[in-house]
């Protein structure tokens, strides 16, 4: 058994206390490991950087001798010693769905950032005391006693995290004698009937999908922010997800919350059970190269908003909103010519989810999103409705998370083909794989369902018109994307350079507030790192932009198919 006791003095300074105690079993020296990454996101975090303080000591309270073996490794002398304690502080300043904080509102961990296993002991028990006020409730997936917290071992303590305050709301929902139950931290005014009618229809749909749940209970953990945010976590048995304004959750941001929400669902199967098998076990010391983030990330992408369609919650314009931003996404980013998905995917543990060079490498979330459309729709063509990229995920989970292993690249792909034919073979060559054009194969994949490409202009006037992409940082105008090959690539502007003026008046509101009365030309003042100049822009049209629409007269054969695609 390995005891945490945890504790904070001065919330406001986001510092929290741990205390981890456990016997040495008569060792003469004794490893203590930190993880370096956490499931879920495939770039490596070093939470080691957050500790500020770290000492040992023995039952008598006297120090240990300790030194660390790599960033977050610890060793202790412990040769004479019955029992080892632990005491350490992380600093807790990083409201998102996967990392730790700490306010005078509320205690948030997730124990992956934060809590250590003993190396060679990483399947004992922990048990975990937590010292907060009185009138705080706890939110948790692992098994709790009042204060007290149980979990057996270090894989599902890294994914179970913890929320502790005094204005959670909670409810919950049961299927097929599975407890679903719905947490809310922060300022906001669940509409618990509507969440509760909508979570069911997709849950039930989910679980229909597969036949199974993977786990006995399962847990929505929402940290709502009074701004804009966006965030999902998944884990074995729950999900983080950040979202905001509180006031806008069950409006304009609603459509939103039932996207990640129904995305981060489907985790629980896809990437939590059905794992690769470079990740099962998860190694939490290092990177765990895999090239399958078009399956972890791909896949549920899509099947999140399908499943979200094919349960009714949403109608079809809502569902191709997404399907139609996955391809804006797409169609604005020329790494998709550069880097393949898989390579892509693989490439995070390199540089992490950040933009990165530019137009270097493509997404497993969009563009692998894309993918799966394709792969989905070839299948429900070549077997006749029979099958679809459903009866593939289901296999997959049937064949290997329920005997416990994992897959390979060759067995989805596999399994793919199987079901689509040759097809479904040249897109992985194609478009997973390689960096050819998506559109003439998505063009022909939309077709078996009586779908079509229509050319729409970028709404982005700064995209549309003159072929860059700016943000505001900092109250500067900095441009993050510029088109190959567009006026402003001629006449050499580039990423990271900052827009002063235009047409020779400073920016006060939006660029396109000023851009929308331009007719033929407008003229920037682009400050780089070492110069300052103006230089004129004419209007043309860049980051064309393609949406998804109906044809207006589908044949019998492509209406029986979108039929089975959308309600299958």
């Amino acid at each position: 058994m390995i005891n945490y006791y945890i504790s904070y003095n001065n919330p406001h300074r986001h510092f929290v206390d741990f205390e981890l105690s456990a016997r040495t079993l008569g060792k003469e020296k004794m490893q203590f490991q930190l993880s370096a990454w956490r499931p879920g996101r495939y770039e490596l975090a070093n939470f080691a950087q957050n500790i500020q303080k770290w000492a040992a000591f023995d039952e008598d309270n006297n120090p240990l001798s300790f030194k660390k073996i790599t960033k977050d490794l610890w060793e202790v002398e412990t040769k004479g010693s019955a029992e080892i304690t632990i005491v350490y502080n992380y600093y807790a300043n990083q409201l998102d769905a996967g990392a730790c904080y700490l306010d005078e509102h509320q205690l948030y961990l997730n124990p992956v950032h934060c809590m250590f296993y003993i190396v060679d002991r990483i399947e004992e028990e922990y048990s975990i005391n937590l010292e907060i006020p009185e009138n705080y409730k706890i939110a948790s997936s692992m098994k709790q006693d009042d204060n007290m917290l149980s979990v057996k071992g270090y894989y599902l303590l890294s994914e179970s995290p913890i929320i502790c305050s005094d204005s959670l709301q909670y409810d919950n929902y049961n299927l097929d004698e599975i407890t679903f139950h719905l947490w809310f931290q922060g300022k906001c005014n669940p509409d618990w009937k509507k969440l509760k009618t909508d979570f069911t229809a997709f849950t039930k749909s989910q679980i229909n999908k597969f036949g199974s749940f993977p786990v006995d209970e399962y847990h929505f953990f929402f940290q709502i922010t009074p701004y804009k945010s966006y965030h999902g976590v998944e884990h074995t048995k729950n999900t983080v997800l950040l979202i905001g304004p509180g006031d806008e959750i069950m409006d304009k941001r609603y459509e939103d919350l039932l996207g990640v929400c129904s995305h981060e669902l489907y985790h629980t199967w896809n990437i939590k059970a059905i794992r690769p098998e470079e990740m099962y076990p998860y190694n939490f010391t290092k990177e765990n190269y895999f090239r399958t983030g078009f399956v972890a990330e791909g896949v549920t992408t899509y099947m999140g908003d399908l499943m979200l369609y094919n349960s009714g919650v949403f109608n079809w314009e809502e569902f191709v909103k997404t399907q139609n931003q996955n391809l804006e996404r797409h169609l604005t980013n020329y790494g998709r010519f550069n880097l393949s998905v898989a390579n892509s995917g693989f490439d995070n543990w390199l540089d992490g989810y950040k933009l990165g060079v530019p137009d270097r490498k493509t997404s497993i979330y969009p563009d692998a999103a894309l993918c799966m459309l394709m792969v989905d729709l070839e299948i429900i063509r070549n077997t006749e409705g029979k099958d679809s990229l459903h009866s593939v995920m289901k296999k997959l989970y049937e064949d290997f998370a329920l005997v416990e292993k994992g897959y390979s690249e060759d067995d989805f792909r596999n399994i793919c083909v199987e079901f689509g034919g040759l097809k479904v073979a040249e897109i992985f060559e194609d478009h997973i794989y390689g960096t050819q054009d998506y559109i003439p194969t998505l063009k022909a994949a939309l077709e078996i369902v009586g779908l079509e490409l229509k050319e729409k202009k970028n709404p982005n006037l700064c995209a549309q018109y003159f072929g860059f992409i700016a943000v505001k940082e900092d109250g500067k105008i900095i441009i993050k994307k510029v088109e190959p090959n567009s006026v402003t690539d001629k006449k050499g502007i580039a990423p990271e350079d900052e827009i002063t003026k235009v047409d020779g008046k400073d920016i006060e509101g939006k660029i396109s507030d000023i851009l929308k009365d331009c007719k033929s030309e407008a003229t920037f003042m682009i400050k780089k790192k070492f110069s300052e100049k103006s230089i004129p822009l004419t209007i043309g049209n860049h980051y064309k932009l393609l949406e998804i629409v109906r044809i207006e007269e589908p044949t019998e054969e492509q209406l029986t198919l979108r039929k089975v695609w959308c309600n299958n």
